[in-house]
């Protein structure tokens, strides 16, 4: 009978001391912070709405000190690290991420139903900048040979480039592309890329083309348009430009030569008005001065003297 009683205080005490871990879960998602850029470590609690935290703890896998750890209002450690909302859940973030920032992490949560460790892992990438195009020859015969340029700096891991013409169609097979050895200086990661696209006749009129870089995940990180100048449009414009030249200059020559002769036939009209006006006035002298002599004649009685 005795042996009943113990049975049946056993059984009813078991299910009081079930642990902590059948209350609730803590679930972290693998995350790919950016260089520079602030990161936002996603965790959450499964199987329970109504859950406080106490206190976090976050360690790198091989290091037994947390590098960052809060308890209520109190944080120590890296202050790059934070809780992105305490009130709310345990997920973390990062301010100004850092490739040191890479690695295997252990997430201690304490909570006022029970404590939860878990381990989380964390990448970091680089943002490529906008591609630098160019051509050579700088001048495209249409028809003609071209190698078409694209050239990406900044970003890591190795991702790659792609090459679209104005319809969209894509030329990235026809490519050759380079990636250098990635470098580390100072604790920042990069790969330069570079791709050739050569055409031994280009048609102008899948001009203009599209160079698109993708980062590791083929996400787009930057793009460029490279405009073909023409060799043919090119002439043109310096032949152009050479008649407008020739032209106004020969304008100017012959402005200047009307202006000339107008200013010569100026002087000669007056020269001629001035020298038609004198030998009128010689007449007029002599017959008044024959007169007087008349009258004296006159009055000798025509004697001559």
């Amino acid at each position: 009978m005795s042996s009943v009683k113990v049975m049946l205080v056993v059984s009813l005490f078991i299910p009081a001391v079930r642990p902590s871990s059948d209350l609730f879960q803590l679930e972290c998602l693998p995350t790919v912070g950016i260089f520079t850029q602030t990161t936002v470590i996603r965790c959450f609690f499964k199987k329970t709405n109504d859950i406080n935290i106490v206190a976090v703890y976050l360690s790198k896998a091989e290091q037994k000190e947390p590098c960052f750890s809060q308890e209520d209002s109190k944080r120590s450690g890296d202050p790059r690290f934070s809780l992105e909302n305490f009130a709310v859940g345990p997920s973390l973030q990062i301010s100004d991420t850092m490739f040191s920032d890479e690695g295997e992490y252990v997430y201690r949560v304490v909570t006022d139903v029970g404590v939860k460790e878990i381990q989380l892992s964390i990448s970091v990438t680089a943002k490529y900048k906008d591609p630098f195009t160019s051509t050579w020859p700088e001048y495209v015969t249409d028809g003609g040979p071209v190698s078409l340029y694209c050239n990406a700096t900044d970003g890591y891991p190795e991702g790659f480039i792609h090459w679209f013409d104005r319809s969209g169609a894509n030329w990235t097979m026809n490519a050759e592309l380079i990636k250098k050895d990635p470098k580390d200086i100072n604790g920042v990661k990069s790969v330069a890329l570079s791709s050739k696209l050569e055409f031994k006749s280009i048609n102008l009129g899948l001009a203009p083309f599209r160079c698109i870089i993708f980062n590791s995940k083929y996400v787009q990180d930057g793009e460029s348009t490279l405009k073909i100048t023409s060799a043919i449009s090119d002439d043109n414009k310096d032949s152009s430009g050479s008649n407008t030249t020739n032209i106004v200059a020969g304008v100017m020559v012959i402005g200047s030569l009307i202006a000339g002769l107008l200013f010569a036939l100026l002087i000669f009209r007056k020269k001629q008005i001035q020298n038609g006006r004198r030998p009128s006035a010689h007449p007029i002298i002599g017959y008044e001065k024959g007169r007087a002599d008349d009258d004296e004649d006159l009055e000798n009685g025509g004697k001559q003297t």
